[in-house]
């Protein structure tokens, strides 16, 4: 391990905040099309879970650079586990709901040869 990044959302913060604009600032184009199947608490869990990854992602490659949030396209893959491809970095991640939280957990694992 290279990196290691954390962070926690509360919900209820995503809740207030939420909104189309809001979305743009924090979700890629495909995150953005995927949110807009959702309703209610899973939205907000949704997003939340995704602003939360985001920000370990930026923590964990802070020696290395800074990306936005919207360059940062979490999908999952056939199990549902989130995955994330960002330029030649193998990432880790892990994200977890509670009913009034949102965690997540990134880790830097090292570079992939191009």
């Amino acid at each position: 391990m290279i990196g290691i990044g954390t962070d926690i959302v509360e919900n209820e913060r995503i809740r207030k905040a939420l909104s189309e604009s809001f979305m743009k600032k924090v979700l890629s184009k495909e995150e953005l099309e995927k949110a807009h199947e959702f309703k209610n608490d899973r939205l907000i869990d949704f997003v939340a879970g995704r602003f939360a990854v985001k920000e370990a992602i930026i923590k964990c490659l802070s020696d290395y650079e800074a990306p936005v949030l919207t360059d940062l396209n979490i999908t999952n893959n056939e199990k549902g586990k989130p995955e994330i491809s960002y330029k030649n970095y193998k990432i880790l991640v892990s994200i977890s709901h509670e009913r009034n939280y949102s965690i997540a957990v990134a880790s830097l694992e090292g570079f992939v040869e191009e």
